[in-house]
């Protein structure tokens, strides 16, 4: 259909309101347009309302004419507006492979992405992470997707890190426009692409790495030789490279080799540790039963000759020993088992050593720690049954008990863990041995404090591995745990409330155990916080906690702050009270803030603002308005 005619009428209608309807009648252009646009008219009822429209203007009295015009001006432009095309000619065709999807996204949604990807500036960082964590599909987008390869380049590392991180969560296709490009002498930027590329195509990149190993330069040809660790064909190249780098390139082939399998692959790691020992620590993150073994024999070995000499271990030799422990990570071969075995054996003669400058060496305390670390990390069947044996050998001191019971807590059901462990915590003072009776306390408390509950897994799990429990925590251990006679807290720690308040260790060990989402154990929890917030004087803290868990601090906020005897800056009050304003209602914001003007703390002149904020935001609560931000109370 030719609409020429109707966009002629919408002109000669806009020419009219410009010239004025007093020379409608000798406009003989307009009346042209309404004869071209009869077609039309019989065509469809609307443009049938416009011809009408325009034979009433053209006929109407000199002193209607104005609002009749106005009238059909604005149906023309609906009807106008309604054809509105856009778009090139041609056929359409895919985007090519790996430019990213075409997501039914406006600019205006993409915008501010694309201004923190192209500009520079604080405040970037978090902007990208919040779209990454609520809009994923942004960043696969073809109008997204090449400023975010291009900020591999940021040099704000966090922020570099990050794009690294959504980049390796792509599809593979992706990898050809990190490959474009690319420079093998180039810099940070380059030594991020080879990292991702190698996440996104696995083995599949080898090739490409091959291809691109001989002109590349310093890191990149670091990155690339660590890369082609990953695909177990690279084993004999590897090898090759082994003897012609250097330094760091050297480092990195080895720290390739180390993932690699096969007769060739361990007569050279005995070569190389016999060569230099240092080497073993490549080692540390393999599983492989030979490096296991391997470890095994170089620990023991280097253990015995520090038994076995009469002088104090040399710091050499000290170096070296912790050297060979820390590579026995992630290991749990039987001689890796064996050695366990014997250094427990030996454990009288190790708390012996003495160190270079003839003090305890307390390697003994090392070894011990090591091993609870190595738990934590990997969990091992192995390693869990190795610790039980370790604990039942000698069940009357407290050195393996921290292992055993987490041993137990990842391979025996929640219950009967809780009936055989619990009773080392005592919910009453003892009448007799109360030190030895602290001390297996402790280590159990210790094997707890590596515990948290996960809302991702939704079950308990040791923490430093992110692995799940044989069982969710039985619940019987949070009332026992609340009421435990030594709540061990070792250390203090800050917490990640921007508070600056120092909270006792087992008060944060304790919270971590516990499912907000269950209302028991949050009925539990809260009144034990609510004690706690008045004990310690931490009153934004223990607030936080326990309106996390589905409470109001309502009733000891105010005595919470008046315990702490240190007046509480205004903007950590209106934090608290903004944040909690997402989750309790008005009236106990109001509420809440009444107990804290009632401490009195925001009376003195210095705080006159405060007691003047406190009034109004109340009032305003109460007649249905919204918590205020920031700028309105620091006035």
């Amino acid at each position: 259909m030719n609409l020429q005619p109707l966009y002629d009428v919408k002109a000669r209608l806009e020419q009219a309101a410009i010239a004025g309807t007093g020379l409608l009648a000798e406009d003989f252009r307009l009346q042209k347009a309404a004869e071209n646009l009869k077609p039309l008219a019989a065509a469809s009822p609307v443009f049938a309302k416009i011809d009408n429209g325009l034979q009433n203007l053209l006929s109407a009295p000199a002193e209607e004419r104005s609002g009749q015009l106005l009238d059909l001006l604005a149906l023309v432009d609906a009807v106008v507006y309604t054809q509105g095309t856009c778009g090139i000619s041609g056929e359409l065709t895919p985007l090519p492979t790996g430019c990213g999807t075409c997501e039914s996204l406006s600019y205006g949604q993409l915008e501010p992405l694309l201004e923190a990807l192209t500009s520079t500036g604080g405040g970037r960082t978090n902007l990208i992470k919040d779209a990454w964590e609520n809009h994923p599909e942004y960043f696969g987008d073809f109008r997204i997707l090449p400023f975010v390869i291009l900020g591999l380049g940021e040099s704000y590392a966090e922020l570099a890190d990050l794009i690294a991180d959504i980049l390796k969560a792509q599809k593979p296709e992706i990898a050809h426009l990190l490959k474009k490009d690319f420079d093998p002498a180039g810099k940070r930027d380059m030594v991020r692409r080879v990292e991702v590329i190698s996440a996104l195509e696995g083995t599949a990149a080898t090739p490409w790495l091959r291809e691109v190993l001989p002109e590349a330069k310093k890191d990149v040809r670091t990155a690339v030789i660590t890369a082609l660790g990953s695909d177990s064909q690279n084993t004999e190249f590897l090898l090759e490279l082994s003897k012609g780098e250097r330094g760091l390139n050297r480092d990195a082939a080895l720290q390739s080799l180390a993932l690699q399998e096969g007769e060739e692959i361990q007569k050279f790691w005995t070569r190389e540790v016999a060569k230099n020992s240092r080497s073993v620590r490549f080692l540390t993150p393999s599983f492989s039963d030979w490096a296991s073994e391997l470890t095994a024999a170089g620990l023991r070995s280097r253990l015995e000759k520090a038994l076995a000499a009469s002088a104090s271990v040399s710091m050499e030799d000290q170096e070296d020993l912790l050297l060979w422990l820390e590579a026995a990570n992630h290991k749990s071969s039987p001689a890796m088992l064996d050695f366990w075995r014997f250094a427990d054996e030996q454990a009288d003669l190790v708390a012996r050593l003495k160190n270079h400058n003839g003090r305890p060496l307390e390697f003994d305390t090392k070894l011990t720690d090591r091993l609870f670390s190595f738990l934590c990390n990997t969990g091992t069947k192995p390693l869990c049954d190795l610790c039980r044996e370790l604990w039942e050998k000698d069940t009357k001191q407290s050195r393996w008990l921290p292992h055993a019971f987490l041993a137990a807590l990842l391979t025996r059901p929640a219950a009967e863990v809780y009936d055989c462990f619990s009773a080392y915590v005592p919910i009453t003072k003892p009448l007799a041995g109360s030190k030895q009776k602290q001390e297996f306390n402790d280590a159990v408390l210790k094997g707890l404090s590596h515990v948290s509950w996960s809302e991702k897994r939704n079950t308990h799990v040791i923490a430093a591995g992110d692995f799940p429990l044989a069982q969710p925590l039985d619940s019987r251990w949070m009332e026992h745990l609340i009421k435990a006679v030594w709540k061990t807290s070792p250390e203090r720690q800050r917490l990640p409330f921007s508070t600056w308040e120092q909270v006792d260790s087992f008060d944060i060990y304790l919270v971590r155990l516990f499912n907000r989402s269950d209302e028991g154990m949050c009925a539990l929890l809260i009144p034990w916080l609510r004690e706690r917030a008045v004990e310690t004087g931490c009153w934004d803290t223990y607030s936080r906690w326990i309106i996390d868990f589905g409470g109001s601090p309502r009733g000891i906020l105010g005595e919470s702050m008046k315990k702490s005897k240190r007046a509480p800056y205004l903007y950590l009050v209106w934090k608290l009270m903004n944040e909690a304003s997402g989750v309790l209602s008005p009236e106990e914001i109001a509420s809440l803030l009444e107990e804290i003007q009632a401490t009195g703390f925001f009376r003195k002149s210095s705080d006159e603002t405060g007691e003047t904020v406190f009034l109004k935001t109340i009032a305003d609560l109460r007649a249905g308005r919204p918590f205020p931000e920031w700028d309105a109370w620091n006035i």
